[in-house]
């Protein structure tokens, strides 16, 4: 529901900040530009030695891991390691490959080693944070994303996730500035952090701050089945049901697979006494299957990564 989903990003959080060998650099290219079949062809062409060093284990750790091939990805780092113990960009590969594999006992340390390695990289301290953040470990997670936050202030998933720690921890006041931050970030070009600061408001109970909010979410984005959602829950609370029963179904149909909107119509129309109409969404809703009880933190990390 949360995807704060930007995976053509990946090649730019993986790419490393320095150090590589001039060979190496058309390769990283081929790999930051999704042409996986010539970069491995290429790395294949050069000697053993460079495809056994450092820098050719960690190109073959990064083709693995855009071919999502996470297991691997940790032998080849495993590998590299050992031969390079003091390069963040392996530690921080390994913890992202045990992210996606579900192994939280394997990415938390090895964060933990690349930010002592690289105690400025914005990337090892969001990823850190986001981690602990899915562990509801918030007081551990909100230093290390307020310093994601100020190490690249342009970086929108640190404000998404800096808000959605501060919700955990009870920072209203600072919760809302930073979804503000978000906003002016993010300009007309994505819905997303409006969404947030929406849905906050609308859990606070203050649905006339969240309406509009809200609405220039959908407007940014009419497909966005989660906008939509929002929306019509606000809009519901606001008892405004013609238009909350628009907006459930732009987001049903948004998001076919979601049953959300349709009990939510269910609810509307049996308050109505709308017997029939509220048989036809109770129908949708139980012929849809529910989305997986997923733990919300766990969910957000597995869309961090694919920043």
């Amino acid at each position: 529901m949360w995807s704060v989903c930007l995976f053509l990003l990946l090649s730019q959080t993986l790419a490393s900040e320095g150090g590589f060998e001039s060979w190496s650099k058309p390769i990283e290219a081929l790999i930051a530009s999704g042409n996986l079949v010539s970069a491995r062809e290429q790395l294949a062409r050069q000697t053993a030695a460079r495809r056994e060093a450092p820098t050719g284990l960690y190109l073959e750790a990064r083709i693995l891991f855009a071919e999502k091939r996470y297991a691997e990805v940790l032998k080849v780092v495993q590998q590299s390691i050992v031969k390079a113990p003091s390069d963040a960009e392996l530690y921080k590969l390994a913890a992202l490959s045990a992210i996606r594999l579900e192994r939280l006992d394997v990415a938390a340390p090895a964060l933990e080693t690349a930010k002592r390695l690289a105690p400025n990289d914005y990337l090892v301290r969001f990823h850190l944070g986001a981690l602990y953040y899915a562990k509801s470990l918030f007081l551990k997670a909100r230093p290390e994303l307020k310093k994601a936050a100020e190490l690249n202030p342009a970086y929108m998933p640190a404000l998404l996730f800096l808000g959605l720690t501060l919700e955990e921890v009870g920072d209203e006041k600072s919760t809302i500035e930073t979804y503000r931050k978000a906003i002016v970030l993010a300009g007309e070009g994505n819905e997303i952090p409006y969404v947030y600061l929406g849905r906050y408001c609308y859990r606070l109970n203050r649905f006339d701050d969240a309406l509009p909010v809200l609405q220039r979410a959908v407007q940014l984005n009419p497909r966005s089945g989660d906008a939509w959602l929002q929306l019509g829950k606000t809009l519901t609370a606001l008892k405004r049901n013609t238009d909350a029963i628009a907006a459930l179904g732009s987001s049903a149909t948004a998001d076919s697979q979601n049953s959300e909107p349709h009990y939510l119509l269910f609810r509307i129309f049996q308050a109505e006494g709308r017997e029939q109409a509220a048989q036809e969404e109770l129908k949708h809703f139980q012929q849809l299957k529910p989305k997986a009880a997923e733990e919300p933190g766990r969910r957000r990390l597995q869309g961090a990564v694919a920043q």
